[in-house]
């Protein structure tokens, strides 16, 4: 099936799309991100909460990085990257914008739990080099993720096109044959 989906054409320049439209929101949380945690607040102690620790600029850094990014996720996502969807009307709406963030919301989870594991190996607050990479690991898993739950839940392909995009697959790899 993922093969499948992958050979499609449609499929691939969507995916193309949203991995072009991922690096510029990348560049919009980086740069954010790296503002907040190097320029304005650089230096917080860790608070601990039960098992938990929380780095306070590590968390504001994540939290300002996600808002700008988001919001340019949604707009890009919604302009350039899912262009055959079921249902325009809901993706487009203030319940398509909430379903967005909180799909999102999961991203940014994951994303907060690999920074803070990251920075449990190294602290990142003195080694930039080390943010970079774990900023790295964070965003490919949540590319990942992300790519996933929104094409599932809010930009399901139109029906016709889930069809055509089957019939298309099928009559090229009988061709191969």
């Amino acid at each position: 099936m993922l093969k499948k989906f992958l050979s499609n054409k449609q499929n691939q320049a969507e995916i193309l799309r949203f991995i072009i439209v991922g690096v510029i929101c990348t560049l919009v949380d980086f740069g954010v991100s790296s503002l907040i945690q190097y320029v304005i607040y650089p230096v917080a102690e860790a608070l601990k909460i039960g098992p938990f620790t929380i780095t306070p600029n590590i968390f504001l850094a994540a939290l300002f990085g996600f808002i700008f990014g988001v919001i340019t996720n949604y707009i890009l996502s919604v302009i350039v990257v899912f262009k055959n969807v079921e249902n325009k009307k809901t993706s487009r709406s203030a319940k398509g914008f909430i379903i967005f963030v909180l799909l999102s919301t999961g991203g940014f989870l994951i994303n907060y739990a690999i920074k803070e594991l990251g920075n449990l190996i190294i602290p990142m607050d003195t080694n930039y080099i080390w943010f970079v990479f774990i900023f790295g690991v964070a965003t490919f898993v949540v590319l990942i993720y992300n790519y996933v739950t929104r094409k599932l839940i809010l930009f399901k392909p139109k029906k016709e096109e889930m069809i055509k995009s089957d019939e298309n697959t099928t009559t090229s790899s009988q061709e191969k044959e």
